[in-house]
């Protein structure tokens, strides 16, 4: 230990322009990404070893596919990154592409399939809606008993976690970057100037801005400066099975599987299989203690005891959808934790109410963001602007309404609900509602249907009677689809009320008020007394207009007198 801390110290830099703590596949892509892009005094801190934590023991999958149209973008670059950097490092990364195929058992799966198949085109992947007996073409280990469709995508699959942490360590190496382990990080201080002191026991950093990307230790850092981060470990068990003569025979790699009624997914494993399930919200479990006590100071490459009886009902249900599982030898289950958020998307960027500290941690899918937001982070701190819209990422969505109950209660929720129909205009109700509740609630919540935005209840649409009330969601029109229009008409030929208690809202005093916001916003600003609204502005950093132009937002803005704007603008969702 002595030979290696002298041996760290000899390379030590005092000064760095980001400091990355975390040396998980997330952490050493935003590392390999930043060097690349050109800037100097990278440096990545690890506490034990890179891959500790979630990256070592993941299953690997990687997939073009996602619900969400901007994740996709996600996605796509990981796997572009993926497909290059053994040839650009010199390391293997071990990386196969043989397609997934998603199963689709139900009539509401096949709604769902051809709903996503609407929304493919937004970026150049490739993907198809296909019959059972394509499916069985390509998985000729399939019952198709209950196959109805199936979605094709050809080029997902799966990589070696710790290969692909490894050479993207080895890039960002060659670009400048410097790894340093192990290297505990056991304080952090803001300075005056809005740099960082980054404390180990080897010396202290001074940083233009830090990185929290330490997984499932997310929360232990963040309290370090004040942040309480919604990441909840949970635990996540997979199947690996020893040789199974009838996946040796195939002459061709299997694709990925994912039964989505069955809520697991399946791939080959070298001559067997691997098998990970996602168990319900009643039958998972979350690791109470850690979310109690915090991570063990130990804690980096263990399991946690593995439950075979926990998923057994989605064992059987593979071992009926491929039936070769049924005289599988089991030879190792893994059990381990992964970090889940409130609504399972990860936490990327930089925090309000502190400078420069940024965060890339919430990744319950960890091995595929890794690529692709290494770089969307990179690009946004060397251009001061993101590369495109990743909001439904926004770190700044959850706040200090959502407490520790709540946290809980909606991982829980994220987790069991992981392979649920995704319908549009979706609303999950576990946690809710929150203390962060209207003075008109109590009076409409019996007679409205309500949504949550930003921790607020809100109604969407409201009860008459012989209305179908409740929520029941469609692909098709739903219950509310007479009553919003119903609204709608009244609010056009007479007046209505909306309860705009989410909504974020701004006074703006001053003489030259009005040039300040004609400066921010790309309409100028209303006469007295006038509002306009959805007025689009392209705000970033105070500058006159985005540099690319995108809108940023929509707002509501009323002149009350010539020295004062009132702003309306609507909040995150979440």
């Amino acid at each position: 230990v002595s030979d290696a801390s002298s041996a760290l110290r000899k390379r030590w830099k005092d000064t760095a322009d980001t400091v990355i703590i975390g040396g998980g596949c997330v952490g050493v892509s935003v590392a390999y990404h930043l060097a690349k892009g050109g800037v100097k005094d990278v440096v990545l801190l690890e506490k034990s070893e890179l891959t500790a934590g979630s990256t070592w023991h993941a299953a690997g999958l990687t997939t073009y596919y996602h619900p969400g149209i901007n994740v996709k973008k996600v996605h796509y670059d990981s796997i572009k990154l993926y497909e290059t950097l053994e040839a650009e490092t010199g390391q293997a990364v071990g990386f196969h592409q043989p397609g997934s195929v998603r199963i689709a058992s139900t009539p509401a799966r096949v709604d769902e399939m051809k709903y996503q198949m609407t929304r493919t085109h937004w970026h150049v992947t490739e993907q198809y809606f296909i019959g059972p007996e394509k499916v069985h073409e390509l998985f000729p280990l399939l019952n198709l008993d209950k196959v109805l469709a199936g979605l094709y995508t050809p080029g997902d699959g799966h990589i070696d976690p710790y290969s692909l942490t490894m050479a993207m360590a080895a890039g960002a190496r060659m670009y400048g970057a410097q790894i340093y382990n192990p290297a505990p990080v056991t304080a952090l201080t803001p300075t005056a100037d809005g740099n960082w002191d980054v404390q180990t026991p080897h010396g202290t950093i001074r940083a233009n801005r830090i990185v929290n990307a330490t997984g499932f230790w997310a929360r232990e850092v963040g309290k370090m400066i004040g942040f309480e981060h919604p990441t909840i470990p949970v635990h996540h068990q997979y199947v690996v099975t020893a040789t199974v003569p009838e996946v040796k025979a195939l002459k061709t790699e299997l694709p990925v599987i994912r039964d989505l009624e069955g809520s697991y997914y399946l791939r080959q494993e070298r001559d067997g299989l691997l098998f990970g399930p996602y168990e319900k919200m009643e039958k998972m479990v979350l690791q109470d203690s850690w979310v109690r006590d915090g991570v063990p100071p130990g804690f980096g490459k263990e399991l946690f005891e593995s439950d075979l009886d926990r998923i057994m009902e989605h064992v059987e249900m593979a071992m009926d959808m491929v039936p070769v599982l049924k005289e599988a030898d089991i030879i190792n289950i893994v059990s381990g934790p992964i970090t889940y958020t409130p609504d399972l998307l990860p936490m990327v960027g930089p925090h309000q109410g502190v400078r420069n500290y940024w965060t890339a941690i919430g990744f319950g899918y960890g091995v595929i963001h890794a690529g692709g937001i290494g770089k969307f982070l990179s690009d946004w701190i060397r251009t001061g602007e993101p590369p495109y819209d990743l909001i439904e990422c926004d770190p700044n969505r959850y706040s200090k309404w959502a407490d520790v109950p709540f946290m809980c209660a909606k991982a829980r929720e994220s987790y069991g609900f992981n392979n649920v129909v995704g319908y549009p205009k979706e609303e999950r109700f576990a946690g809710r509602p929150t203390y962060r509740t209207s003075g008109v609630y109590e009076l409409l919540k019996d007679k409205a249907s309500m949504g949550f935005h930003a921790g607020w209840e809100q109604p969407h649409w409201f009860y008459k009677p012989g209305d179908d009330i409740g929520y029941k969601p469609s692909f098709r029109r739903t219950n509310w689809f007479g009553p919003v229009g119903r609204e709608c008409k009244l609010v056009m030929e007479k007046v209505g009320v909306i309860d705009l208690t989410p909504f974020a809202k701004f006074i703006v005093k001053g003489t030259d008020s009005h040039k300040l916001l004609d400066r921010l916003f790309a309409n100028t600003m209303p006469k007295v007394e006038r509002m306009y609204i959805f007025i689009n502005t392209s705000v970033s950093c105070l500058k006159h207009i985005h540099t690319h132009t995108h809108t940023h937002t929509h707002t509501h803005t009323h002149r009350s007198r010539q020295t004062s704007i009132f702003i309306v603008q609507r909040t995150v969702s979440a």
